[in-house]
């Protein structure tokens, strides 16, 4: 019994570990960059984890019962990741241009015009669209489909964690070292979320263009991440 109780541990683990890897964070932050609200922030990143142990979940039935393997070409994890930094890519670069709409704004309304920004970007979903008031449940689902996209390659760790536990331990105790796993993962992307939502929140309060700062720096670093994600894949698939 503590053997077990050992390995939902070392699932739960992993499961945090992997909720902090960078491109979540940076995906993560992006989409909850214009709630300012921390509860609904949270909300998100549980949304985003959702899809994201969805797509666990496949890969680990498609491992032992399609492909009957623990171990995939490095060509498949490539893919995956040249994927995330596409998207981290737009997200990115839309929460700069959002930020320095923001600014230009507040530059605008204290100079006394009444302009308008030409600077606008539209994706509608959660974390992108502030004229999007209704955090309707298709929004939150949205959500859960980008979190998805951030697994498209093979989870390898937990599935080579997992194949040491089928021999002795069968099916039920990887069906619960999953669900730790995912436990972890939905709290710690959820925290995530929370931070980054409160961060964002205390950027807004103080003013208009603080928050558009923080903005539009958070969005060029996650830009920054994204090209070297990208660079990195483009090593491996040339």
């Amino acid at each position: 019994m503590s053997t077990v109780a050992g390995a939902l541990a070392t699932a739960g683990l992993l499961g945090v570990t992997h909720a902090l890897e960078p491109d979540h964070v940076a995906g993560i932050s992006s989409l909850t960059s214009e709630y300012g609200d921390s509860r609904l922030s949270a909300l998100v990143g549980a949304c985003f984890s959702v899809g994201h142990i969805a797509l666990v979940a496949a890969w680990l039935v498609i491992a032992y019962l399609v492909l009957g393997q623990t171990e995939f070409p490095p060509i498949m994890e490539a893919v995956g990741t040249l994927g995330v930094g596409i998207l981290l890519s737009v997200f990115g670069a839309t929460m700069a241009v959002s930020g320095l709409r923001r600014i230009i704004r507040v530059d605008e309304h204290d100079h006394g015009e009444e302009t308008h920004s030409h600077l606008h970007v539209h994706l509608p979903l959660p974390g992108f669209d502030s004229h999007d008031h209704g955090h309707d449940t298709v929004s939150y689902l949205k959500t859960g489909l980008v979190g998805a996209l951030f697994t498209l390659s093979p989870p390898v760790s937990m599935i080579l964690f997992s194949s040491t536990l089928l021999p002795d331990y069968g099916v039920a105790v990887i069906a619960m070292a999953v669900a730790a796993y995912g436990l972890t993962i939905t709290v710690t992307m959820s925290l995530l979320g929370a931070g980054a939502g409160a961060l964002f929140g205390l950027s807004q309060q103080r003013s208009g263009r603080t928050y558009g700062i923080v903005k539009t720096v958070a969005g060029t670093a996650i830009v920054g991440l994204a090209v070297s994600l990208l660079v990195e894949t483009a090593g491996v698939l040339l």
